[in-house]
C-alpha cells in the first residue's frame, strides 16, 4: 500500500460509514455520512458534514470523476480537550456512487474498499486571450521561459483551473484561479526586462 490511504466503506440503511487506514494509523472511528448528504454532493458538487466531534468536506473535482473528502478526525482527550488530525482522500466518483446505489438493493454489497487516488497537483491552464500567448510562443527564448515558469510555479493545490488573459505589458498575462467554479486568487504573470529577452524573467504579482 506504500503511502496510499486505504478507505473502507460500510453501508447502512440511511448512511455510508467511512474509515481510513494507513501504515502508521487508522481513523479513530467510523465517520457516518448520510445518504441525503451524498445526494446533495452529486447535485451541488460539495457538502460539509459532521459526525460526533469530527468533520468532513466532500467535493466533486473539476470533471466530476473524483470525489475529494477532507476529514478532520477529532477525539475527546478528556475534559474539554480534543486531539486529532486532518486527512484528505480521493475516490473514484462513479465507483462510490454505484456502491451507494447497489447497497440499498436486496442482496446488494454492504462493504466496499478502495485505495485513495494519487493527489492531482496540476490545474488546467486556459488561455482565454491569444495575442500575448502567440507572441510569447513565437519567440524561442520567451517560449522557454514561459513554459518553464508555468510548469514550476502553477502546481497549485486545491485549484481546478487557472484562466489567463492578455496584459498590457508584452508577453504578460492577467490570471484568475478557480475552485469548483468559484473564483479565487488573481494576479499578473509578468515578463520583466522584456527589452532584453536574454535577461528577461517571469514573476507572479498578486
Amino acid at each position: 500500500m506504500n503511502n496510499r490511504i486505504l478507505v473502507k466503506v460500510s453501508a447502512c440503511e440511511s448512511s455510508l460509514a467511512f474509515r481510513t487506514v494507513t501504515k502508521k494509523q487508522k481513523s479513530p472511528h467510523w465517520f457516518y455520512i448520510l445518504r441525503s448528504d451524498l445526494e446533495r454532493l452529486w447535485r451541488d458538487g460539495s457538502v460539509i458534514t459532521s459526525d460526533i466531534h469530527s468533520f468532513a468536506r466532500l467535493r466533486c473535482e473539476r470533471d466530476k470523476s473524483v470525489v475529494s473528502i477532507h476529514f478532520t478526525w477529532l477525539n475527546a482527550a478528556g475534559g474539554d480537550d480534543l486531539t486529532g488530525w486532518e486527512q484528505t482522500v480521493r475516490l473514484p466518483c462513479d465507483a462510490l456512487a454505484e456502491f451507494a446505489a447497489r447497497s440499498v438493493t436486496d442482496g446488494g454489497p454492504k462493504q466496499w474498499k478502495a485505495l485513495s487516488l494519487a493527489e492531482r497537483r496540476t490545474p488546467k491552464l486556459v488561455f482565454c486571450s491569444k495575442e500575448n500567448l502567440h507572441a510569447a510562443l513565437s519567440s524561442k527564448i520567451v517560449r522557454s521561459k514561459l513554459v518553464r515558469y508555468l510548469r514550476d510555479h502553477f502546481n497549485w493545490f486545491a485549484t481546478d483551473e487557472i484562466r489567463f488573459f492578455n496584459d498590457f505589458l508584452p508577453y504578460s498575462f492577467f490570471f484568475q484561479a478557480y475552485q469548483s467554479g468559484c473564483p479565487g486568487i488573481c494576479g499578473g504573470l509578468i515578463l520583466h526586462d522584456h527589452q532584453d529577452l536574454g535577461r528577461a524573467y517571469y514573476s507572479v504579482h498578486t
